[in-house]
């Protein structure tokens, strides 16, 4: 069983891109989505009768990509969602985040670091 959680996020031009950090019993590693991938992966879990936690709502009238307390606070609450998700081994357990899963693998997200 994997725990998930959102390790930090960045911008890139005016789009976000939170950072998902996975963690396995044999295994660590990211892979990067923006809001709307989640808020899918979200929307296809509540086609199903899952248990599932509250996700994280849309600003309707203010631009969350634009100002960067906003960003945090939506960093804190998504990650505060899959922490309540990781918890429900039934859910964990079901082929929708299995493949949610598979498909980060599949992305992994790699930072290059600066060397002197």
């Amino acid at each position: 069983m994997y725990s998930i959680s959102i390790s930090n996020f960045f911008f890139n031009n005016s789009k976000v891109e939170y950072i998902v950090k996975f963690e396995g019993q044999d295994e660590t590693f990211l892979s990067k989505y923006r809001y709307s991938q989640l808020k899918a992966l979200d929307d296809q879990l509540g086609k199903t009768k899952v248990e599932k936690p509250k996700f994280p709502k849309r600003s309707l009238f203010v631009k969350t990509n634009q100002n960067l307390s906003r960003v945090q606070d939506r960093q804190i609450k998504l990650n505060k969602y899959f922490e309540q998700l990781c918890m429900i081994s039934s859910t964990m357990d079901c082929c929708i985040i299995q493949e949610f899963i598979r498909d980060a693998k599949r992305n992994i997200f790699v930072t290059e670091i600066a060397r002197n």
